[in-house]
């Protein structure tokens, strides 16, 4: 016998995509749109879990309208029989009294979702198919120290014949940015759990630790270039008493991010070079990013308008960004210092300059000049 799960996270729903401009209010309907296709999955193939590993909201205070949309889609998995569990992550759990409760405690109250908010383990059992089935949600705990082992003095004892950890923690081993964050060792992970689902990591991986399987199934919808190459979707996967009988990454429609890196031009109209390195890639569903790199003259750049380019993609990329991070600007030579002197020897330099072409009447009143000019000077404190 075996137990039939889909694991999403990391759906970062209603990110703010103030970068986006007049197009942030589509980019937030983006991440909405991937989690319904999880969800539409889900009723389609009605498997006996559906878990969410942390960071399904992308703060804690989404719009009213996402938190409707998302409990129609909770109580239409509740209605066909589904359960559904979930933990919070880093960006929808609170940090201090003032942010108040996670905006997922709501789905819990409702009974649609069981949300484990506790940082200590909590469990549920169920009974599936004539075995037991072991859940333990561990909340996400801002308070812990950077480098501390969440898993650390924690009673970890799942009492099923299949055992399930659901976490939102970045774990030794897996490939992924780490902050200043705690961090779960693999020798702390008991051997009695079959699956450790985690969120954190956007990129969907998938390693065996000991006789433990642990998956990370990776984002539903890009939150930024670094994950340009990956693909985003959820996993599905059957789990039995010796561990995983199957195992499917499902890709989600998550919209394109592409980059474009073009050398600044050294010669002729830089804006119509530029053009022509920008015109391959657009793509009315892409966001864009032209990343503008080499060496540039104070001549070339007064040339160059970036607004120019924004308007040659508008309407031919869902959103254009331009990244000048990697532009170096050529400055011109800087003149060589002037010798130094005193107001003196100049006066002495200047006077001498005129005396070497002068004949011997304009000489004598050169010298007189020079006398009187160097007595008016020395007067003033000049030296």
């Amino acid at each position: 016998m075996s137990v039939q799960i889909v694991l999403t996270a990391d759906n970062h729903l209603d990110p703010i995509a103030a970068g986006f401009g007049p197009n942030r209010m589509r980019r937030r309907e983006d991440h909405l749109k991937c989690f319904g296709e999880v969800a539409e999955f889900a009723l389609r193939e009605r498997p006996d879990l559906f878990l969410i590993g942390g960071d399904l909201f992308d703060s804690v205070k989404p719009s009213n309208a996402t938190r409707a949309a998302v409990m129609r889609i909770l109580k239409a998995l509740h209605d066909a029989g589904i359960r559904v569990l979930a933990v919070g992550g880093h960006h929808d759990t609170p940090k201090s009294v003032e942010e108040g409760a996670s905006p997922l405690a709501v789905y819990g109250d409702s009974g649609h979702m069981r949300f484990f908010k506790d940082p200590m383990p909590e469990g549920e059992i169920f009974e599936i198919g004539g075995l037991a089935v072991s859940v333990i949600g561990l909340g996400h705990d801002p308070l812990l120290e950077p480098g501390q082992d969440p898993l650390s003095g924690l009673d970890l004892r799942p009492k099923g014949r299949i055992n399930i950890l659901l976490m939102h923690y970045p774990i030794q081993g897996f490939g992924g940015w780490i902050g200043e964050e705690p961090i779960v060792s693999p020798s702390s992970i008991p051997r009695a759990f079959q699956l450790v689902a985690s969120g954190h990591f956007h990129k969907h991986q998938s390693k065996r630790i000991g006789n433990v399987s642990a998956i990370y199934p990776g984002s539903t919808e890009r939150v930024s270039f670094a994950e340009e190459a990956e693909e985003k979707g959820f996993v599905w996967l059957e789990l039995g008493r010796e561990g995983i009988v199957s195992e499917e990454f499902v890709e989600t429609s998550a919209r394109p991010y592409r980059t474009v890196e073009i050398d600044f031009p050294s010669g002729g109209d830089p804006m119509e070079r530029i053009k022509e390195g920008i015109e391959g890639a657009l793509d009315p569903e892409a966001v864009l990013r032209i990343k503008l790199r080499g060496r540039a003259t104070a001549e070339a750049l007064a040339s160059y308008r970036r607004p120019e380019i924004l308007s040659f993609c508008q309407g031919r990329a869902f959103h254009c960004f331009v990244d000048e991070g990697e532009l170096e600007i050529s400055s011109p030579e800087a003149p060589e210092p002037l010798p130094r002197t005193t107001p003196l020897q100049e006066l002495e330099r200047c006077f001498r300059a005129l005396m070497e072409g002068a004949g011997p009447d304009e000489r004598q009143i050169l010298e007189e000049a020079l006398a009187l000019s160097r007595a008016k000077l020395q007067e003033a404190g000049a030296w």
